[in-house]
């Protein structure tokens, strides 16, 4: 069953918490507005919209929740889009890096890396030079998506790929620019990007945990104590 943006607006409004919602928003900086409908509610209240996996995607539904104030629309979202992954092929990557750059933090971020984006590239290899590209961008949630597409492709991960897109963000303190991002996003910089490559080195461990204890033996001089601390952690 379809739903239309007034009718998933009308369920989040139905079943709004305004105290859970202020306490989201505490959570999430101030930096968005919440229903307060927690993630267990919202997969059971929108479950029709997640199972329809083949129908073609609403890509107007998805710029209308995202252009939504409240965060849940996104979430919505992404989740929509995470269900329709078989049908996402390289030609939506530009729609999907406008995506990513609007509205960024962490939590639309991650899911749509592991999830649409990291679908794509395992179904289809060429993806992996926007990925290498990705790894370099000028914005650094960009970066982050590069950086964690692989994140549960244990076997399948492309070490050679990986150990360059992790070299091309060493050095995150040092590349960003007080004066042009101020310091608060600095810090955001380098915490998300060496937590990224942290986290990545960690998962991978539980694969190949010779290849990452190599990695940062070879490595450990160009890397944040952050990341070192993450990847070692299991190894």
């Amino acid at each position: 069953m379809a739903m239309t943006l007034q009718q998933i607006k009308e369920i989040f409004e139905a079943n709004a918490d305004v105290e859970k919602g202020k306490r989201d928003e505490k959570y999430m900086r101030g930096l968005f507005l919440h229903y307060g409908v927690r993630s267990a509610q919202r997969d059971k209240i929108f479950a029709p919209l997640f199972k329809d996996t083949k129908s073609p995607i609403d890509w107007d539904l998805v710029h209308s929740l995202w252009a939504e104030p409240m965060r849940e629309c996104q979430y919505v979202a992404v989740w929509y889009l995470d269900c329709k992954r078989e049908q996402l092929t390289k030609s939506d990557f530009p729609t999907l890096k406008n995506l990513i750059e609007t509205k960024p933090w962490w939590d639309t971020i991650d899911p749509l890396s592991i999830g649409p984006v990291g679908d794509i590239v395992k179904r289809d290899s060429s993806v992996k030079d926007i990925m290498l590209k990705w790894s370099i961008d000028d914005n650094f949630w960009i970066r982050r998506i590069a950086l964690q597409h692989q994140l549960y492709f244990k076997a399948n991960t492309d070490t050679e790929l990986l150990a360059k897109i992790i070299k091309n963000n060493f050095g995150e303190a040092e590349r960003s620019n007080p004066s042009a991002d101020g310091l608060n996003q600095q810090h955001n910089r380098a915490f998300f990007i060496n937590k990224s490559i942290g986290w990545v080195l960690r998962e991978y461990s539980k694969t190949n945990p010779n290849w990452v204890r190599e990695f940062i033996t070879q490595n450990k001089d160009h890397m944040s104590k952050l990341s070192l601390r993450e990847g070692s952690k299991y190894i």
